[in-house]
């Protein structure tokens, strides 16, 4: 007897040929801090009472700094309840499946290191339980401090197994940049689990953190947005030359939010000094933007935007968008980037590449791996 063709199970190629597009930024919100209670020691509870202000930012948006036309009733959120944002984002948008990156990245810029351990453990069990488990459209981060690597290794190898979390996230507020050795127990065991790194802007200048810019403190949030990119650069420049990806060359690393026209400058900047200053990194083999093209992802959200379209496609041409680029809706900030609407000034090749291949490229297979109740 012939096969059914209509009951043979769908083959990954067909799947990944019907996905229109893999979200790398959703931001689910926390609607309070009791709720991680349950997954942390009853030792640290005390150290919730005072609410969020144990995480406050030192810069916030002047408005909500959300989609107000998006906010649920019931909560008074945008991104509290899972099955909303299934609602208001998934499906409206038609997303197949979006990378959860969460709302409390300023935790792992707190002072107490063993306390931001202990509250990032907590998280990261709450995601799972909340959102991962229970909803196949979900994949989550294992959030990281970088304050204790050892702890954070220990964290990555707890969960890192588990086909619902995908990459290690980490706030790109630090206190010395990310290439040097202190954080390679992060990277060696991001690598062991096959997932990428990624850093994301947003608690700069709080906490443990430096200020936001190389040059101090800044008054506005316009300037604290504006200057997002100045992270990311140091923070790519300091991977390159210390030597991460040499080190680790199966290693991917995203820049998250931190805008993406700062990378061809970046590349040519190291490219030309490398030559005459090589003396210092002995240890790379290759020209610094090659490490930058090979292991190096950048998100779409929140992309310049110049007045003239043609400007932005030759950007992401000296970057090779087709390799390095991955979408990134930055649901539900006020600056979300609608799908349906967002490069369309790109070739269809390439939106296809950023929206889906290049997202699948740097997750790796574990992004389609079945992972509800798992």
């Amino acid at each position: 007897m012939a096969l059914d063709v209509g009951t043979r199970p769908e083959t990954t190629d067909e799947r990944i040929a019907k996905m229109r597009v893999l979200d790398t930024d959703i931001h689910n919100d926390l609607p309070s801090y009791d709720e991680l209670k349950p997954f942390l020691a009853t030792q640290w509870h005390p150290w919730l009472e005072g609410g969020t202000g144990f995480a406050a930012r030192a810069y916030a948006n002047t408005g909500s700094g959300r989609m107000d036309d998006a906010v649920r009733p019931e909560d008074n959120l945008c991104a509290g309840d899972p099955d909303w944002v299934v609602e208001q984002l998934m499906d409206r948008y038609h997303i197949d499946l979006g990378v959860l990156t969460g709302s409390v990245l300023g935790i792992g810029v707190q002072h107490n290191s063993r306390f931001t351990s202990a509250l990032t453990r907590a998280y990261n069990d709450w995601t799972l339980e909340k959102w991962v488990r229970r909803y196949a459209c979900f994949k989550g981060s294992i959030l990281a401090t970088g304050q204790d690597p050892d702890a954070d290794a220990r964290e990555i190898h707890r969960l890192g197994e588990h086909p619902g979390m995908v990459q290690v996230l980490m706030a790109s507020a630090a206190r010395i940049p990310y290439g040097q050795r202190c954080y390679w127990p992060i990277y060696r065991a991001a690598v062991e689990h096959g997932m990428p790194v990624a850093i994301h802007v947003g608690s700069e200048g709080t906490g443990i953190a430096n200020p936001p810019t190389s040059v101090g403190y800044p008054t506005t949030y316009l300037e604290f947005h504006s200057d997002h990119s100045q992270t990311m650069m140091a923070h790519c420049v300091s991977l390159v030359t210390e030597g991460v990806f040499e080190a680790f060359p199966s290693l991917k690393f995203a820049f998250i939010e931190g805008g993406i026209c700062w990378a061809p400058y970046v590349m040519w900047r190291l490219d030309r000094l490398y030559p005459a200053l090589k003396i210092e990194a002995p240890y790379l083999k290759r020209l610094p933007s090659e490490y930058v093209l090979s292991n190096c992802y950048f998100s779409t959200q929140p992309i310049e935007e110049p007045d003239t379209k043609r400007h932005l496609v030759e950007m992401f041409e000296m970057l090779h968008a087709e390799k390095t680029v991955v979408f990134a809706s930055d649901y539900p900030h006020w600056d979300f980037d609608n799908p349906m609407l967002a490069l369309t000034s790109l070739p269809e090749a390439v939106r296809r590449r950023i929206c889906v291949d290049n997202v699948l490229d740097m997750y790796g297979p574990k992004l389609l791996a079945s992972h509800v109740a798992a």
